[in-house]
């Protein structure tokens, strides 16, 4: 048992098959191999670590019987496996077939691959298995038919996409089926597709911003592309590198220039370009001198429990108006570098929340314009309201619980009307 003539497993699988008698008269019961070889390692005739993963048992079942087990099963275990004994005098057997299959293996296929835009470029699944597999493709769920935008490969598993855009790039799926008479399987394997291809500028970036001298700017130039761009920056024919004056940060599809303007000479054009492999986009920022924001006058017109309501105002200019306003707040003691901000649009209502109660602020102000931020204002001091609606916990005197003498007698009152009851 089981009594079919044919077991069919897969490699690494691990089973057994019993033999046995139901006569009173049974002996020489064993098991043999495709060889003829007879099979004699029996468990318990060697230590555990020794025993071959092809063995044999006391019978589970039934008395007379012999168990024959694999453990592990290679490919080299496929063949007739016979069990003969002597029954009531007389010699009879039984065998069946292994057949040992191996199961749907995707190998070393990259989970990430990549196509390259406007040419045909090649998907591969390396799949094995035995029986081999049949391999078909799905993009984004959808089954993949072969026809002009699709075509078979260098290989029977591997996938050729045509005239690739940036909309071919998605989840794929190769899709593994094993089918015999015998046996069917089928696997999966999920890849992340993304195409190559060149820098494309932010049609929306930055074209035009302005500064003062003293002033600070970041000049920001994107440009999205696989592989990732490399960013250059220049002014006049010149590289720009970091100095004193220059800092570039770049991070992902974006570059990010700050400068610090100290000089005349740093208004006018600044070029960005994005350059990979395939190709290079390049953007021009003009950086024009602009005016420094005044200084706004700044007040706490009033203050409740956990709100300060402010005022913010600023003489405007009318090439350049003021945007923003930008408010740092802080306890007592704590440095300005450690504050929180604010930022109010220009007419906006200017409240800031969620403050403790009963205690004293500092705040301070700057105004924004297109150019940059003015210097901020002298520092503002505001103390919020208390909350009086808070519970009030028991106060303690001498290390003990303070209990009013209302609260006492109501608790003497109604201990003595439940000893009356």
């Amino acid at each position: 048992m089981p009594s079919h003539k044919q077991q069919s497993v897969f490699q690494g699988d691990s089973f057994y098959v019993s033999c046995s008698s139901t006569s009173d008269s049974v002996s020489r019961l064993m098991w043999t191999g495709p060889e003829g070889q007879q099979i004699t390692n029996y468990k318990g005739s060697v230590p555990y670590y020794e025993m071959p993963r092809i063995h044999v048992e006391d019978g589970r079942a039934l008395n007379n019987g012999v168990d024959l087990v694999f453990d592990n099963i290679t490919r080299k275990d496929r063949g007739k496996y016979s069990c003969s004994a002597n029954v009531d005098g007389s010699e009879e057997s039984l065998s069946f077939n292994l057949f040992v299959y191996k199961k749907i293996d995707f190998m070393d296929t990259p989970s990430v691959q990549y196509l390259k835009e406007d040419h045909s470029s090649e998907l591969y699944c390396n799949v094995d298995g035995d029986p081999m597999p049949t391999v078909s493709w799905t993009v984004r769920g959808k089954k993949i038919a072969y026809g002009n935008k699709y075509t078979k490969g260098s290989s029977s598993s591997s996938l050729i996409v045509n005239n690739v855009t940036l909309e071919d790039g998605g989840d794929y799926q190769c899709n593994a089926v094993q089918l015999s008479d015998k046996i069917s399987e089928m696997e999966d394997f999920k890849l992340a597709v993304k195409v190559h291809h060149k820098p494309m500028e932010d049609e929306d970036g930055m074209k035009q911003a302005y500064s003062y001298m003293t002033g600070k700017v970041n000049l920001t130039c994107g440009a999205k592309a696989e592989p990732e761009a490399e960013f250059t920056w220049m002014k006049d024919g010149q590289v720009i590198v970091n100095s004193d004056t220059a800092a570039i940060i770049n991070d992902g599809h974006q570059s990010v220039l700050q400068l610090t303007v100290i000089d005349d000479e740093q208004f006018g054009d600044y070029e960005c370009k994005a350059e990979n492999d395939l190709g290079t986009a390049e953007r021009v920022i003009v950086l024009e001198k602009g005016k420094k924001p005044p200084t706004p006058e700044f007040k706490v017109a009033r203050a409740d429990v956990n709100t300060l309501h402010l005022e913010l105002t600023a003489a405007q200019d009318p090439v350049m108006p003021i945007l923003a306003y930008r408010v740092q707040y802080k306890e007592a003691g704590i440095e300005w570098s450690h504050a929180p901000a604010v930022e109010f649009k220009n007419g906006d209502e200017y409240v800031i929340n969620s403050l403790e109660d009963d205690t004293l602020y500092v705040l301070r102000a700057a105004a924004r314009n297109a150019a940059g931020y003015s210097d901020f204002s002298d520092d503002a001091m505001k103390r919020t309201e208390k909350d009086t609606g808070k519970p009030h916990t028991s106060q303690a005197i001498g290390g003990s619980s303070y209990v009013s003498l209302n609260t006492f007698t109501f608790i003497v009152t109604l201990v003595a009307m439940a000893a009356h009851l």
